[in-house]
């Protein structure tokens, strides 16, 4: 709605420019009565397409091409209909330029700018029917020569805006991934990865099904750094984590819990099958050699907890903690039920 806002100022303004070139007698005043009852249906038009929602049915829900077309068949109908009012072309186009250039692309500014050019040589041409003897040939093609220079640097201009706007739509999606990704691991971090519990927590309440996490820690980890160093330390995290993602459903979540625990979140699945899934895992990574070319075996202790109706998420992690805590006093390398 914001942009359709600054399209009606727009129109406003243009109507406004008009209503003084008929005053002082540069445009006929019975066509500037058509000129603004076009204004007022179109922007009636548009409205009631921003009203009733219709314009989210597009890739564009703006649809500022579209408005930016009207605007170019809106000028073409104004320089049509005065013989004299040839000198609205550059200042009206580049507010249509300026209006694009906001959300447009380079390809799309350009494919504006050959409407523009061939709308208006299209003036031209009419104009020279209509107003034979009237106008000056000379200065209609000056005033062509300037709307092609200012149509070229617009395109130009919209090419570097557009370039800005891809830049800080990336730019943003770093920062967008730092705050929600764990930096060593690369999975979700701690806050993110209790938000997206809160979150299927709450959706099991209202649709109801399966729940079920698995809190993982990697056993005897202050031994593998005391041992082989903080950086192996990490590596492993690295490749644990790594390998855990890789193993789970597009539809399961981990993140890094701290330190050298990891949450994973499985929905719409069963206490069955979540046992047999960590116990793959559990399996699987101690057959990795991880710590090569040492004769060292990493294994991970597994918690599991199914979500029951009404259940917080502390209660639920806090009985996941407790399993994890009995899979470790029962020797690690083992997974618990709670």
């Amino acid at each position: 709605m914001r942009r359709f806002g600054l399209a009606s100022v727009t129109y406003a303004l243009g109507f406004c420019i008009m209503a003084i070139c008929s005053v002082i007698g540069l445009f006929p005043a019975d066509r500037l009565s058509w000129i603004g009852l076009v204004f007022v249906l179109v922007n009636a038009a548009l409205f009631t397409v921003f009203r009733l929602h219709l314009n989210l049915r597009f890739a564009d829900p703006s649809l500022t091409k579209l408005q930016v077309l009207i605007g170019v068949l809106m000028v073409f109908c104004i320089l049509i209909l005065g013989d004299q009012v040839h000198f609205l072309a550059v200042p009206f186009y580049s507010s249509l330029f300026v209006f694009a250039m906001l959300r447009l692309s380079k390809r799309e500014v350009l494919q504006l700018e050959f409407c523009v050019l061939c709308s208006y040589a299209a003036a031209v041409a009419v104009r020279n029917t209509l107003y034979a003897g009237t106008i000056d040939l000379r200065i209609e093609l000056i005033y062509l020569m300037l709307v092609v220079l200012s149509s070229v640097w617009y395109a130009f201009a919209a090419g570097y805006i557009s370039s800005l706007r891809t830049r800080l739509k990336e730019s943003r999606r770093a920062v967008e991934q730092l705050a929600i990704r764990d930096a060593l691991t690369g999975v979700w971090n701690r806050r993110h990865i209790d938000h997206l519990l809160a979150a299927e927590i709450e959706r099991k309440s209202r649709l109801g099904g399966n729940f079920c996490i698995c809190m993982v820690d990697l056993d005897h980890f202050k031994t593998i750094n005391d041992q082989f160093g903080h950086t192996m330390g990490d590596v492993v995290l690295q490749k644990v984590a790594e390998f855990m993602q890789s193993q789970l459903r597009s539809t399961d979540q981990i993140g890094r819990f701290g330190g050298e625990e990891f949450l994973i979140l499985l929905p719409g699945i069963t206490l069955k099958d979540t046992v047999d899934c960590a116990q793959r895992l559990l399996s699987n990574i101690a057959t990795l050699n991880l710590l090569a070319p040492h004769a060292h075996s990493v294994t991970i202790s597994v918690g599991i907890s199914e979500c029951s109706a009404s259940e917080t998420p502390t209660a639920l992690i806090d009985r996941a903690d407790r399993a994890l805590y009995v899979a470790k006093e029962n020797g690690r390398n083992c997974l618990v039920v709670h």
